[in-house]
């Protein structure tokens, strides 16, 4: 099943149609010309916000969505998800516009559990900016922000905040150098 140009084949238009479908349904909100392709598990008890021309490509890997009860994940325009995605959100996770989410990336806004019995970590946001790249395999921790234009290395632990226009990577992130982006810059095009 191919796309040729924008024209698309019967099988392609019934998977382009059933995943905004399920974006409709799973979200509170969920803008048009979303797109799913492969399988994504949305667990929705809070707020879903999903905006414009959203992708989620989980074909070789499914990807897996969790909003818990009170928690608000928002999701900006042109927002690309490869496979493998696996975001928990139990506060809050801001994704900015034209974002760029590599394969087998975790965005996790809580530890889930305990370390131990004197442990007293909350939840804590996460704000991921615009025209951001997050390369495969990175985990992005509670309580971070990455500013408009960074981009993240793969396989990197993002556990503190990344400036904007800069490149970060490691275990833990640092930043590695800064980025030249002029104003109205996007990594990509649609």
């Amino acid at each position: 099943m191919s796309v040729v140009y924008g024209r698309f084949t019967f099988g392609k238009l019934i998977a382009v149609l059933k995943g905004a479908a399920i974006l409709a349904v799973k979200a509170d909100s969920a803008g048009r010309l979303g797109r799913i392709s492969g399988t994504l598990k949305v667990k929705n008890k809070g707020e879903l916000v999903v905006g414009r021309n959203v992708s989620f490509y989980a074909r070789q890997i499914p990807s897996s969505i969790s909003v818990a009860k009170g928690a608000r994940l928002w999701i900006g325009d042109n927002a690309f998800f490869n496979y493998g995605l696996d975001i928990g959100c139990t506060k809050s996770i801001h994704i900015g516009e034209d974002t760029i989410i590599g394969p087998m990336v975790n965005i996790i806004d809580t530890n889930f559990h305990p370390v131990d019995c004197d442990d007293r970590s909350a939840s804590k946001g996460i704000i991921i900016g615009s025209n951001v790249w997050i390369g495969r395999g990175a985990v992005i921790l509670p309580g971070v922000t990455i500013g408009n234009n960074a981009v993240i290395a793969a396989g990197s632990v993002v556990a503190k905040d990344i400036p904007a226009d800069a490149l970060a990577g490691g275990i833990p992130a640092k930043v590695i150098r800064e980025l030249n982006v002029p104003d109205g810059w996007i990594r990509r095009t649609k």
